[in-house]
């Protein structure tokens, strides 16, 4: 007797890891829009400092509520690894919230599920086939039409450009750290995960963040406590949900992130995006639903389970 075996690749994502990624990009776009409004009159390093120092003591007392056990040497050498890719997303995508409205950020952001896709690939050895070429070449447009408008639009300053470059250099190590998580997401606990991933992210960036420090009100740290909650929140989520789903079919659901990223520019900012931020997302966001589709036409392969 023969049964079809379904090609992990053919199928959707479920849907507990789904809600579960969408949960967590929603409390870490809130996130990021408490991160703009502190960004305004801090130094990135500082603000990435207290962040990661917020985020460290919310995650601690998770880790200890929960009883989890202490990580060993073997688990805390490849976090230590990715927390380098943790604070190089950090402080680029920091520095272009403070130089760049929330959602032209984001829509640059948005080309992280295509490098997820590619990392999976090389690193995990997922293969999300051949419509991640096209994919990029359609992103690739997409970025080109955001970065015409930005510029049209008057933005072509230095500030602007570096705030550009460092959207676009955050969705690479966004993308690599999503990947490398993934690859720990299977053997080590949540809570573990997510308090190594602010305690040594925290370490690494206090030199800088301590030089450029400037004092700080009770409305600020009242916000930095709320920005720690929600990205131990937010990172909670995303790490149960890598834990049960490819990494690959989890990146599209990056795009929710648009949605929010308009609502909290337009009520908190007053920002409006442009018709042309608006259409290059589109076309982003159209070339990550191209990586993450499915061989479905494809037969399924069939193997003898016995009588």
């Amino acid at each position: 007797m023969t049964r079809p075996v379904s090609d992990p690749a053919a199928r959707p994502a479920s849907a507990g890891p789904a809600v579960l990624a969408i949960a967590g990009i929603f409390l870490l776009s809130v996130m990021d829009g408490l991160i703009k409004f502190v960004a305004e009159t801090h130094s990135t390093p500082q603000v990435a400092l207290m962040r990661y120092l917020a985020g460290g003591a919310m995650a601690y007392l998770v880790f200890a509520a929960l009883r989890t056990p202490m990580p060993d040497r073997a688990t805390l050498r490849p976090h230590a690894w990715r927390s380098v890719v943790v604070v190089a997303t950090a402080l680029t995508f920091f520095y272009a919230l403070a130089t760049l409205p929330l959602a032209v950020v984001l829509a640059l952001s948005f080309t992280s599920p295509i490098f997820i896709a590619l990392f999976a690939g090389l690193i995990l050895g997922e293969r999300p086939g051949r419509p991640v070429i096209l994919a990029i070449g359609l992103g690739f447009i997409g970025v080109l039409v955001v970065l015409s408008h930005e510029i049209s639009a008057g933005g072509a300053g230095e500030a602007s450009h570096l705030g550009i470059a460092a959207a676009l250099f955050s969705a690479v190590t966004y993308a690599l750290s999503m990947v490398v998580l993934k690859s720990r997401a299977a053997r080590d606990p949540l809570a573990t995960i997510v308090l190594l991933q602010n305690v040594f992210p925290a370490l690494l960036i206090a030199p800088l963040g301590l030089l450029a420090w400037t004092s700080t009100d009770w409305t600020e740290l009242v916000v930095m406590l709320a920005i720690g909650a929600l990205g131990t929140g937010g990172h909670l989520c995303l790490a149960s949900a890598y834990r049960s789903e490819e990494a690959s079919r989890l990146g599209v659901f990056e795009y929710t992130s648009f949605v929010w990223a308009i609502a909290i520019g337009f009520f908190a900012f007053g920002e409006v995006p442009g018709m042309g931020t608006l259409i290059g997302a589109g076309l982003i966001i159209g070339g990550a639903l191209l990586a993450s589709r499915r061989r479905r036409r494809s037969p399924e392969p069939e193997v003898d389970v016995g009588p």
